[in-house]
């Protein structure tokens, strides 16, 4: 039984630029034509070249494979591709072209916002994300004390989210994606919000759930001590394209 729990074959993600309801070749093509239609007496060639520059290619062609149980870096600079590939992963969005096979069910904490009903409050939005991983309601109650111990918001827990601090959220939503049942854990840098204490201890609470039962984790930071810390090895990002994957450990 194979052991890879990711794999990306020649994924790609083109968007439209000044566009909000771009992000699919076919919208883009579709618009192109339309265009040629109206403007039939104008130049073919400039329409092309304009088209073409009106493109932009978040991820290029990327492939790559990630095993069960991996700690996975993905790094790069502002604009490198890394939300693009995370919001694919989580299934946020749809690529463009290539496909992703053997994913696992996902727990995602992206950005502060994400994921939780601002109106529900912090033990709502606790089923309401175990739902949505498929598990039941018994199944949820039984991870209730450890979410809530780890996430330590006194009483808070009756309270609206929308009421929260950005630290109370973040430390509500990563205790909720390290406990309920997913194979894979993606962690944006969302983390950062949070204080160093607690940093520490999400860290830690991702290395031991890696190793005992097994969870991958997808992690993005520019903090080079983090990552060397944290993760097995990194995918690096640059302008939509892998740059040789990097062993650390």
């Amino acid at each position: 039984m194979s052991d890879i729990v990711i794999r990306a074959e020649n994924l790609s993600k083109v968007y439209r630029k000044g566009e909000r309801n771009s992000g699919t070749l076919s919208n883009d093509l579709r618009n192109f034509y339309i265009s040629k239609i109206k403007n039939r007496s104008s130049n073919y060639s400039e329409q092309r070249n304009n088209f073409d520059q009106s493109l932009f290619w978040s991820l290029k062609d990327i492939s790559f494979e990630i095993k069960k149980g991996e700690r996975i870096a993905i790094k790069g600079e502002n604009g490198a591709g890394k939300s693009t590939l995370l919001k694919i992963l989580s299934k946020v969005t749809t690529p463009t072209s290539g496909r992703i096979t053997g994913l696992g069910r996902i727990a995602s904490l992206l950005e502060v916002g994400t994921g939780f009903h601002p109106e529900l409050t912090g033990k709502e939005n606790i089923f309401l994300n175990g739902a949505i991983l498929g598990m039941r309601k018994r199944e949820i109650q039984n991870k209730l004390d450890a979410i809530l111990e780890f996430a330590a918001i006194g009483d808070f827990l009756e309270t609206p989210v929308k009421r929260y601090s950005s630290g109370m959220y973040v430390r509500l939503a990563f205790a909720v994606a390290a406990h309920l049942e997913s194979e894979i854990l993606i962690v944006d840098e969302v983390l950062a919000v949070g204080d160093a204490n607690f940093q520490r201890k999400c860290l830690e609470k991702m290395i031991s759930i890696s190793k005992e039962e097994g969870k991958t984790i997808l992690f993005v930071s520019h903090d080079n001590t983090t990552t060397k810390y944290l993760c097995d090895r990194e995918i690096i990002l640059n302008h939509g394209r892998i740059v040789q994957p990097v062993q650390v450990r």
